[in-house]
């Protein structure tokens, strides 16, 4: 359920980000559009896939639906963050760092500690930059995609604990939202 709601609210930031971009014209809304168009659709696919396997009761022949979400869901998270990166290091200037992505390993069929610490060193940079943007410009909007991205990567933290204790399961996905509603409202305080 809680990557259904990931879903609706990464598309609704998807949309936004395309609103903004037709009406400023800024790149980087384009990028934070497709990044999002991605991670909307990842969520989806392994919520349906989970959803599938559980209406079967876990019969062994859907089983494989649940490594194959999570494989789909782990691609387009490192697409969607990677871009994201692609388009800081653009933006500083710094591009020979484009090839560094093009070398990770991309398939994982679940939940593991190495496929999690791609996710959080891809989304670690992002906070980064957006803490020294913030640093920069001191404006609400520079503090909301800070706070969501800082949050993304304490998600992701949460995703590598859950292989410790399943407590950190639910906690993942309540920071995940948090990082994603941060990143809707500065969208929708753009866009009035």
């Amino acid at each position: 359920m809680m990557e259904l709601i990931a879903f609706a609210i990464a598309i609704a930031i998807a949309y936004q980000a395309l609103k903004g971009h037709r009406l400023f014209r800024e790149r980087t809304l384009l990028f934070l559009n497709l990044s999002f168009s991605l991670l909307g659709a990842g969520l989806l696919i392994d919520a349906l896939s989970n959803a599938i396997v559980l209406l079967a009761n876990f019969r062994g022949g859907f089983l494989p639906l649940v490594g194959l979400g999570y494989t789909i869901n782990f691609i387009t998270q490192v697409l969607a963050y990677g871009i994201l990166v692609i388009a800081y290091l653009r933006q500083t200037g710094n591009v020979g760092g484009e090839t560094a992505l093009a070398v990770i390993p991309i398939t994982f069929f679940e939940h593991n500690a190495v496929s999690e610490l791609i996710l959080i060193f891809l989304l670690v940079y992002i906070a980064t930059q957006t803490a020294m943007n913030y640093s920069i410009s001191r404006t609400t909007n520079s503090l909301l995609v800070f706070g969501a991205f800082t949050s993304l990567a304490v998600s992701h933290l949460f995703f590598l604990l859950f292989t410790l204790a399943p407590i950190f399961f639910p906690l993942a996905h309540v920071a995940q939202l948090f990082g994603f509603l941060l990143l809707l409202g500065m969208l929708l305080r753009v866009n009035e």
